[in-house]
């Protein structure tokens, strides 16, 4: 028997044991075979049709004389439409330690619409298309990131977050298909002092990833506003506000762990501040300024 026959053979067998893994647990769970059937075929069918929007294609037509009887079902198990999330009564005690914490925040703040999403490997390595269907997310734009910013003019006694009109560091989240102006949010959080504060004490760069990993927390590719380990004024960028639906997904604590929600709940739960915070459209391009590198 050749290697490759035989890693094949090993990864049947592993496959093989997860969906009897999977299948008891759904047992136990009091949902049957052929509910639990429809709602994977569900979901293949939905990226499917993600990855032939992303590509160009038209949908293929459903074939075989199973078809009709198969969509059916499908329907009828179908998960809530991209946008909608299900409502949570209590923390899931399947996810980890992570996940748990976080979703404990989100309930004690009343965000009950909130779903959880384990991305593979190759997330980052994929385009934003892949990346949408893989949390279901409405299109790109509602895929979004938090970044840790420093005030690196800041005077010497404002070493925290203690004053959010007046603080050494702030949370932005924004999406990714927006770039950062760092001159829009410098003259925003110059703003909230009143004048009181010169402005040439106002300098807002991307914090080291050290420093945001200790603020937070979290490491790269992880940092959230959820659960976070250094409260800290939290800046979300207006078009995050005016998305429609407005589900937007964001990293959850872990390089591969990604929660969707309302950004009205997040507006009600956390109160940041909503802020013109990114380049327009058309805006020249001002690479001293421009912070949205981060991901």
């Amino acid at each position: 028997m050749s290697p490759q026959q035989t890693s094949l053979d090993a990864l049947n067998e592993r496959l093989g044991a997860v969906l009897s893994r999977l299948a008891a647990l759904e047992l136990a769970a009091g949902v049957t075979p052929l509910d639990a059937l429809a709602h994977r075929q569900q979901l293949i069918l939905q990226r499917l049709a993600r990855l032939e929007a992303a590509c160009g294609l038209a949908p293929a037509a459903a074939s075989g004389p199973t078809a009709a009887p198969a969509a059916a079902a499908a329907a009828a198990a179908a998960p809530p439409p991209t946008g909608e999330l299900p409502v949570v009564a209590a923390v899931d005690r399947s996810g980890n330690e992570v996940q748990q914490r976080l979703q404990a925040e989100l309930l004690e703040r009343r965000i009950t619409r909130h779903k959880f999403v384990r991305a593979p490997p190759e997330y980052y390595d994929r385009p934003l298309e892949f990346r949408q269907g893989i949390v279901g997310a409405a299109s790109v734009h509602h895929l979004c990131k938090s970044i840790v910013m420093v005030n690196t003019r800041a005077p010497p006694h404002i070493v925290d977050c203690s004053d959010p009109n007046n603080s050494k560091y702030y949370l932005i989240v924004v999406q990714y298909t927006a770039r950062l102006n760092a001159e829009k949010l410098k003259n925003f959080i110059y703003s909230l002092s009143g004048g009181t504060v010169s402005k040439r004490f106002y300098n807002m760069r991307l914090a080291p990833e050290a420093v945001s990993d200790e603020l937070t927390g979290f490491e790269h590719n992880g940092v959230s506003p959820i659960g976070i380990k250094t409260r800290m004024p939290i800046i979300l960028s207006h078009r995050i506000a005016e998305l429609q639906p407005d589900t937007f997904f964001l990293g959850a604590g872990e390089v591969d762990l990604k929660v969707g929600f309302s950004a009205a709940d997040f507006i009600r739960a956390y109160q940041p501040m909503v802020v013109d915070c990114t380049y327009n459209e058309g805006d020249a391009d001002d690479t001293a300024s421009d912070a949205s590198s981060a991901s």
